[in-house]
């Protein structure tokens, strides 16, 4: 995506919202010790709450300096590695700060890359998958947008939820050029909003459109979403709760073997391990994968869901 031309249209949708235009560079600047290992400190969430730079004060507010600044002293390290072991960082923002916004809102800041800011209003636009607990949802949420990052071909994950806003939210001559540049990166006429909606509802149509446009690493992201989804309507179908974290995913699969082994042929009989173990090759982004390895998910996933419909799924 052409970054100038991105960043010049984004600031139009900026300024359509009542508040002034947001300088949110300039905290992340400042937050910049903490990926390289400091403790958050209270003087940081001052800085995230800058009014010259963005309203926060007008929708959120910290805990007292006196509730929480000695707890920081034991996030020495926690934002360094980011995204890896993020679901015990978060777990543990969210018991100092007992609310998912305001650890959103840190993540956000310090890893604008990785992060977003949780919003119920785009929660409820990419219909995202309710977690059992504020932590779980929060990480539904930013795999979302983390896919939606690659099919846009946006920079930060920070960026897609202003992206998602825009697309429902946003009028005029500015949103309309925005779409075009979004949709300059998109398969087989597919529209911004479409791919929003597929998102929840036919991921496994936009893996597919992406594998055939040679965009493999984000058919794969597709893909992996398609996989998430055929294990929830199945466990949902047969009725089978899960509550175990972080290895709910593991659990969904154990618990699942029974009716797929029971309805599939004998050749398909480890189909759900080793759509598991293609899927872990790919979701991380940073190991190698093939064109095949992408191929592969899809044709399980769409064996996967014929052997559903055939056993009335």
């Amino acid at each position: 995506m052409d970054e100038t031309k991105y960043k010049s249209l984004f600031k139009q949708i900026i300024k359509m919202r009542p508040e002034k235009e947001q300088n949110l560079e300039k905290i992340e600047k400042k937050l910049q010790h903490l990926r390289e290992g400091d403790a958050l400190v209270y003087e940081d969430l001052e800085n995230i709450a800058d009014d010259s730079c963005w309203p926060f004060n007008k929708y959120w507010m910290w805990p007292s300096r006196l509730q929480i600044e000695e707890k920081l002293k034991g996030t020495s390290g926690w934002f360094k590695n980011l995204p890896k072991n993020e679901n015990k960082v978060i777990d543990d923002l969210n018991k100092i700060f007992k609310n998912i916004a305001l650890v959103s809102i840190v993540l956000r800041f310090v890893f604008p890359e990785h992060y977003a800011i949780y919003s119920r209003p785009s929660l409820k636009i990419l219909r995202v998958e309710r977690g059992a607990n504020d932590v779980e949802e929060y990480l539904n949420y930013v795999q979302e947008l983390r896919i939606l990052k690659h099919s846009f071909r946006a920079t930060k994950t920070s960026e897609v939820d202003m992206i998602v806003w825009a697309i429902f939210y946003a009028k005029g001559e500015y949103i309309n050029d925005f779409k075009k540049l979004l949709a300059e990166h998109l398969p087989e006429n597919l529209t911004p909003n479409e791919l929003v909606t597929y998102l929840s509802y036919s991921p496994l149509k936009i893996a597919k459109a992406f594998y055939r446009k040679r965009e493999y690493k984000t058919s794969g992201f597709w893909a992996a979403k398609a996989f998430e989804k055929f294990l929830y309507d199945e466990c949902f179908k047969n009725s089978i709760i899960i509550h175990e974290q972080p290895h709910k995913r593991a659990k969904m699969i154990e618990n699942l073997c029974f009716w797929i082994n029971k309805w599939a042929n004998p050749k398909n009989k480890n189909i759900l391990k080793d759509t598991k173990r293609i899927r872990n090759k790919i979701i991380p982004g940073v190991k190698n994968f093939a064109r095949d390895d992408v191929n592969k998910l899809i044709g399980n996933i769409e064996t996967l869901n014929e052997i559903s419909l055939e056993n009335g799924g």
